[in-house]
């Protein structure tokens, strides 16, 4: 009775209603709408935006080389301290009759800052084709090749002195060792010792050097003769500094090849290993 008397008094439905309900919503009222037809785009959409994501970051490389013009821009080169975010330059194809002292003469670069950039063992012997990097250069130059004859000539050995980096007695001389020709002397010293400045001069490369160095400075001084310091557990000048004969420069470590706390001193005449006893005083 109480379920008849219910029913009795709910206004049935009309049938146009029912037809407006599904025209509109597609589906019964009394049940939870299906939502696989969005399963495709939902598909697509993800599709999208992961190409979006990926086309952006070319798009924003593109304009950058657009705007510098092809330059190489650096910021905090690792190994490299002393380069900044305006750290830019170019590369330089090496051609025929091309030196390494001429390539840095027409880009006003330092000889040795393009040897340690580039990794550059012997300055002698640079592949036709390579392509160096050059510093701070802003466009590609165009590099007269060498003729004999017009390189001014060299400092003999003995003209220019320079001072011990630190005391100590060498424990392996310049030449040949094991096989191979050893560029310098190792000076042992116990981790942390100061190592000086062998004369007065400018940094013309500061951070992990060639392979097997470590960390390692360069200093540049007058008549093409530059001076080489290895192995140092600190560096404590970067690039584009003056410095003092004797100031402190770095301190004794172990980095690199090296198999014991010592010094590895080098000099170069135009980027040639000369003996370093051939500038040193002598030791009593």
């Amino acid at each position: 009775m109480r379920s008849h008397q219910g029913a009795h008094l709910r206004a049935p439905k009309s049938k146009i209603c029912e037809e407006r309900e599904n025209d509109i919503f597609r589906f019964p009222l009394s049940k939870k709408p299906r939502m696989d037809f969005l399963r495709p785009y939902q598909k697509d959409t993800v599709k999208f935006n992961v190409r979006l994501g990926i086309l952006i970051p070319v798009i924003m490389l593109v304009a950058a080389c657009a705007q510098n013009g092809g330059i190489r821009r650096d910021s905090g080169a690792p190994g490299h301290p002393g380069y900044s975010a305006d750290f830019g330059g170019v590369y330089h194809t090496v051609e025929k009759g091309q030196t390494l002292w001429r390539i840095a003469k027409s880009y006003g670069v330092e000889l040795e800052t393009l040897q340690w950039v580039n990794g550059i063992e012997d300055v002698t012997a640079i592949p036709i084709g390579r392509k160096l990097f050059i510093p701070g250069a802003r466009r590609v130059l165009h590099v007269e090749p060498y003729h004999p004859g017009r390189l001014p000539p060299a400092p003999s050995p003995g003209v220019f002195r320079i001072a011990w980096p630190l005391t100590a007695s060498p424990s392996s001389g310049f030449g040949p060792r094991n096989g191979k020709n050893h560029q310098g002397i190792d000076l042992p010293a116990p981790i942390g010792t100061p190592v000086r400045a062998a004369a007065d001069g400018k940094v013309v490369y500061s951070g992990h050097g060639m392979k097997g160095y470590g960390n390692v400075v360069v200093l540049k001084h007058a008549r093409e003769i530059s001076t080489v310091y290895a192995h140092n557990s600190v560096i404590l000048v970067k690039m584009g500094d003056r410095v003092k004969k004797g100031q402190i420069i770095a301190r004794v470590g172990k980095t690199g090849w090296a198999t014991g706390p010592h010094l590895h001193f080098e000099v170069r005449l135009r980027g040639v290993p000369e003996n370093p006893l051939a500038y040193l005083p002598r030791t009593s």
